[in-house]
């Protein structure tokens, strides 16, 4: 068998230009099919597992939704203390002058 395709490889590169050209042409396609295929099995069985993992996740909040959420609270309390700040100072003033 390997002396089958040593042989036909020999072929090949006896032959003349327009015979190799076709035989890279051909062998690129089917190489290109390969892989391409071959990927996407991948993707598909990726995407499986992937989904597979979410359902069995907890409904526990993560890492990010609590963090966001914490930003969120300290981003309120920083506006609420700032608003505070600025209407004890732009608030009445009153002057009292004793006799």
């Amino acid at each position: 068998m390997w002396k089958k395709i040593i042989n036909q490889l020999g072929n090949i590169q006896n032959s003349d230009e327009a015979t190799k050209k076709r035989w890279l042409i051909v062998s690129s396609a089917i190489a290109m099919v390969l892989v391409i295929s071959l990927w996407l099995v991948y993707i598909n069985w990726t995407i499986k597992s992937v989904g597979d993992n979410i359902e069995k996740q907890n409904l526990e909040p993560g890492f990010w939704q609590i963090f966001k959420t914490g930003l969120n609270m300290i981003s309120e309390s920083i506006w609420n203390g700032i608003k505070n700040i600025v209407s004890k100072i732009t608030g009445e003033r009153t002057i009292t002058i004793e006799m």
